[in-house]
């Protein structure tokens, strides 16, 4: 017969690996759960340059946690193998026996419960468990090398992003970031929606924000100065492209500071002798499809504030300016132009809209606070001709899910305004307000 003794300190060392087991496992939890900008805030407290680095290097941290808690509960279940089959006779059923005991007991203390208790005080666990994780990380610094770069390869074959190359917030967790804080009011919802705008300016185009073709206001070459200026106080613009022939050569850009500083200079004598052509600036041209983050850099690197919008065919698309990139951020920006100008959308009632059709659906979704689908097009205009499949003439409607249109201004050959009329469900709306009255009588 074995000694009692053996058995005891067999018993005592599994405890100790199953306490072990509960530590890499919580400090798993704590480590997988702590927030990325929490994980860098407490790894800038540190004094030690080299745990700073090792912090940050995540996916190393968690390799070490894994390898270890893993060593644990091999060593924990062998053990426990070889006393139960001290024990037991039967070698299939100390095997059974065995191994039914280490499932349940490495799954109630090593990991469930650990794990629970780690993520209800993540934060606090993980200043506690990363003063030993990052000492056992280095210790085990080959191992987790090694199996880092065994699955560096096997996460690049399949597509992702090694761990050096991953970034450390990813573009998600700012949105995610941004949802929460509005959720809970730490954000208010227009700041939220600026924040969102700026980082989306990586995926919006410029053709999203340009002035269409059909509203640009542009002069010829061959115009004089004096019937520049008339343009320029009749359509209130300090910028103005000029074109040669046509509207798809444009030239230059006319500037009203241009004209006044040589008027000045000059007198005014020469306000019908001069053409437009001879202060021209050299217009800059950028592609329909380019991200308006770089239409951003090149106003910038140029020092422009207007540029001419070319689609594949080198036509001209329309024109963008720094007022319409600070607009795709801030929302619509009135200067002393605009004062007695509307967004484009009048309120009707409550749920009904007359809305100018140009209007982009940026512009709409912000206004109204509601959704349009996914498609190739920009405008409302083009949404209704995307669902018409044609041109469609005053009174003509189409309604989607909740939203009903009607043509109320059209031309020949584009639509012009759109009534918009936003279906309630009235007996859900009426349900809503019972259910606030009875809640205000209970209270």
């Amino acid at each position: 017969m074995d000694d009692p003794l053996s058995y005891m300190w067999s018993i005592l060392i599994i405890a100790f690996l199953i306490i072990l087991s509960a530590f890499f496992s919580a400090s798993e939890t704590a480590l997988t759960s702590v927030s990325k900008h929490k994980l860098r805030t407490l790894a800038r407290k540190k004094e030690d340059e080299e745990e700073k680095t090792e912090i940050h290097l995540f996916n190393k941290l968690l390799t070490a946690l894994l390898i270890s808690n893993n060593i644990v509960n091999i060593l924990a279940s062998s053990i426990a193998a070889v006393m139960f089959s001290k024990i037991i006779v039967y070698e299939s059923l100390s095997t059974i026996v065995s191994t039914f005991v280490m499932t349940f007991l490495l799954l109630i203390f090593g990991e469930i419960t650990p794990k629970i208790l780690s993520r209800q005080n993540s934060e606090k666990f993980f200043e506690i468990s990363m003063k030993l994780v990052v000492p056992i990380s280095k210790l085990l610094s080959p191992l987790v090398s090694f199996f880092v770069t065994v699955s560096n390869y096997f996460v690049k074959l399949f597509g992702g992003q090694k761990v050096a190359e991953a970034p450390f917030i990813t573009m998600d967790d700012i949105a995610s970031y941004l949802e929460m804080g509005r959720e809970e009011g730490t954000i208010d919802h227009e700041e939220g929606l600026m924040v969102e705008r700026t980082i989306a300016m990586d995926e919006t185009l410029v053709k999203e924000i340009m002035i269409p073709r059909i509203d640009v206001v542009a002069v010829e070459e061959t115009q004089t100065l004096g019937e520049v200026i008339n343009v320029i106080i009749e359509e209130e613009y300090s910028r103005i492209p000029v074109y040669r022939d046509t509207i798809d050569n444009v030239v230059g850009i006319c500037y009203a500071k241009d004209i006044l500083s040589f008027i000045a200079q000059r007198g005014s004598d020469v306000m019908n002798k001069v053409r437009v052509k001879e202060l021209m600036r050299p217009p800059l041209f950028v592609p329909e499809v380019m991200p308006v983050s770089e239409l951003l850099k090149e106003f910038k690197s140029k020092k422009v504030h207007m540029a001419i919008v070319v689609d594949e065919y080198g036509g001209t698309a329309g024109i963008v300016t720094m007022e319409d990139i600070l607009e795709e951020i801030f929302g619509e920006i009135m200067d002393e132009y605009d004062e007695h100008e509307s967004t484009g959308i009048k309120k009707l009632d409550d749920f009904t809209y007359l809305v100018d059709a140009t209007l982009s659906l940026n512009d709409i979704e912000r206004e109204l606070r509601i959704e349009f689908p996914e498609g190739e097009f920009e405008t409302l205009a083009g949404y209704l001709l995307d669902k018409f499949h044609h041109i469609p003439k005053v009174g003509e409607q189409y309604e989607d899910s909740n939203i009903t249109y009607k043509v109320v201004a059209a031309s020949r050959n584009r639509i012009e305004k759109v009534l918009m009329k936003i279906n309630v469900d009235i007996d859900k709306e009426e349900k809503n307000d019972d259910g606030e009255n009875r809640q205000r009588e209970e209270n």
